[in-house]
């Protein structure tokens, strides 16, 4: 009866594997396919390679396939990910050279296993079976690691630093477990001994740990960039609701039940939040207020007072007919979205426009408000 440690062991990072597998969408771009094959590969091999696996190829005659396809599915997470990388660096010719040495590499593999009468380390043809596997995989992290590590060094974005760093050393991790494979299956049939490769730490420990790293790597940088696509969309949410109120055609579609944030913020989401504010904006135009008594304020807060003016007046059906014909805002995608973010931002400092009636005047009264009694906000 196996422990809860060791089912842990062994299942734990299979369910990973394909919860990322899961998590990660399709998308029609060359690399994004690549990153999910690598990471089918992965999840395929390990589940191969799972006790409950094994019993059933025992159970239904197919003794030992279970390894030739997971060493295969390793093999091809291994090609994704450097076709991934030399790609990514424009080393074309190279890539193309690795595709061949992986299908001649996995032929021989194919050719070795059919040879084999079983895989126990002392028969005929497994030494040469695993010799192949780690010739077959070794230029695979070797190009991996080499350019992680490249890109790590020179890369300013620190959670692509964690990512990469992980990567490498996941990498390593996994050579090393090869090389002891390799190590422990040259010693069954030569005088060499090799003890070390047979313990615990070295034949499971280490191909787990490998894994988990190389996991990490790949999900800290998806991870990170989804956190700041949910929070921009969240810090969006107060000006576009704002908005949509007062021109419920900007949005394509009205809020759902979570309130118009959904969990899983995809970039279109978020693009698509962009544009409809801006949209927003631009019905605003004729009430925005033309007057210059924001001067004492910084811009983000300014324009936030303004645009609380402009709704309070649309609310009214009173237009301010403003001058105004520049759109400020980022030079593109990105910097437009933090700048809608900050002025999201300084908007929700602003009281509600239901309550603007009681002012002399909406532009005067709410930069009044701002100025005397707005509380400080953490960011």
């Amino acid at each position: 009866m196996a422990t809860v440690g060791e089912v842990v062991l062994h299942y734990g990072p299979v369910l990973l594997t394909w919860g990322m597998l899961l998590w990660l969408r399709p998308g029609p771009a060359p690399g994004r396919r690549l990153v999910r094959l690598c990471v089918l590969g992965l999840a395929v091999s390990q589940t191969a390679l799972t006790p409950g696996v094994i019993t059933f190829t025992r159970a239904v005659g197919l003794h030992s396939i279970e390894r030739l396809v997971g060493h295969l599915s390793m093999l091809a997470a291994l090609w994704a990910g450097a076709q991934i990388l030399l790609r990514l660096h424009g080393y074309n010719a190279r890539a193309r050279v690795h595709t061949a040495w992986t299908v001649l590499a996995g032929t021989v593999m194919c050719l070795l296993f059919a040879l084999t009468p079983n895989l126990y380390p002392q028969s005929p043809w497994v030494m040469e079976y695993c010799i192949a596997y780690a010739v077959a995989q070794l230029p695979e992290f070797a190009v991996i690691a080499q350019l992680c590590l490249r890109d790590a060094l020179h890369t300013p974005d620190r959670t692509l630093h964690v990512g990469l760093g992980l990567v490498v050393t996941g990498i390593g991790a996994a050579a090393c477990y090869t090389t002891s494979k390799t190590l422990v299956a040259i010693s069954a049939r030569t005088p060499v001994g090799f003890p070390l490769g047979r313990g615990f730490l070295m034949s499971q420990a280490l191909p787990a740990a490998a894994h988990l790293l190389v996991l990490a790597g790949v999900a800290v940088p998806a991870v990170a960039e989804w956190t700041r696509r949910y929070r921009r969309y969240r810090r969006l949410g107060p000006l576009w609701f704002a908005l949509y109120r007062a021109e419920p055609a900007i949005a394509l579609e009205p809020p759902g039940l979570l309130g118009g944030n959904p969990l899983f913020v995809t970039r279109l989401q978020l693009y698509r939040r962009v544009i409809e504010i801006r949209d927003g904006l631009l019905a605003l135009r004729p009430y925005l207020p033309a007057g210059d008594d924001a001067d004492g304020l910084e811009d983000d807060q300014r324009e936030a007072a303004e645009i609380a003016a402009a709704l309070h007046s649309r609310e009214k059906g009173i237009p301010l007919r403003s001058a105004k014909t520049v759109a400020v805002g980022g030079h593109d995608l990105a910097s437009d979205t933090e700048y809608l973010c900050r002025l999201a931002d300084a908007y929700r400092g602003i009281e509600p426009p239901a309550r603007l009636d009681r002012h002399r005047s909406a532009v005067g009264r709410t930069l009044a408000w701002l100025n005397g009694c707005r509380r400080p906000r953490g960011r």
